[in-house]
């Protein structure tokens, strides 16, 4: 019986596997199993990624307030500020009385800036530039540090820490995208952090990168390029760079083609793993 594998599902180590099965339960909304999703959003409080915790509460949700008030309340105290957001956004058609603008504050974070890199964001000397070597050729991109300087923050850190080396371009979409950075392959991995949405005034063209998202503020790795002006993104997704060399090379890309090596350059030195 479906609903008994989905419920076998939902104790997977992979989190991913558990996303889906709560997803399929909710769609079928099985009775008696509003415990279980519950239960799953518990299990999942011990991954870096929010995916398994969101599709749970997700799912429970559907059962209404008796079942799911509870849950989400505690999730409204998540680890991860992505998952806050869902949870306040989902508890508030059950329960419009609960302050959730109030419960999910003070803001969650991965990890404190230091000093440096507090200055670097603030008032940025350079505007950096990055390197992502294919097999095809290298993608030059220039990193919009004012107008989205924790995006870019971001992406030069997992740079120079080797994150993107060997990572593939999973998502290629012919006249839209192409799409990296997610360490599984399939579309749903990341850091193990997510980083807050940069909405600014630089609208997609061709050429600009973005941050790939599932919803508001759930950035991380995951980037993509447009081949092609999407106003239908604009003030959606950060647009945190634009490449400046090597379109022909985006053009060229094709799903599971790999990043060998992110290189950065600071305005001072070029840096990698």
């Amino acid at each position: 019986k479906i609903e008994a594998i989905l419920l076998e599902w939902l104790k997977h180590e992979d989190a991913v596997i558990r996303m889906a099965a709560a997803s399929n339960l909710g769609d079928l909304k099985p009775d008696g199993v509003a415990g279980a999703l519950a239960d799953a959003y518990r299990f999942g409080e011990r991954d870096t990624t929010y995916v398994a915790r969101a599709a749970a509460l997700t799912a429970l949700a559907k059962y209404g307030a008796p079942a799911a008030t509870d849950t989400l309340k505690t999730a409204l105290k998540d680890k991860d500020w992505a998952v806050r957001i869902r949870a306040a956004e989902l508890l508030k058609p059950l329960d419009p009385s609960a302050d959730v603008e109030n419960a999910i504050r003070p803001v969650s974070g991965a990890r404190d800036a230091s000093p440096l890199e507090v200055s670097q964001l603030a008032s940025p000397s350079v505007s950096p530039h990055a390197f992502v070597e294919t097999d095809k050729g290298t993608i030059e991109v220039e990193l919009a540090v004012l107008d989205a300087p924790v995006a870019s923050q971001n992406f030069m850190t997992l740079a120079r820490k080797g994150f993107f080396e060997g990572v593939t371009f999973h998502r290629v979409v012919a006249n839209f995208v192409v799409q990296a950075g997610d360490p599984r392959g399939d579309g749903e991995g990341g850091p193990g952090y997510t980083i807050r949405d940069e909405i600014n005034q630089r609208p997609y063209l061709r050429g600009s990168l973005g941050m790939a998202l599932d919803w508001e503020d759930t950035g991380g790795s995951q980037f993509f390029i447009t081949h092609s002006p999407h106003p239908h993104l604009d003030t959606r997704y950060t647009v945190f760079g634009h490449v400046v060399s090597g379109m022909d090379i985006v053009d060229r890309l094709e799903p599971g083609d790999v990043i060998r090596k992110v290189r950065v350059w600071d305005g001072v030195q070029m840096t990698a793993r």
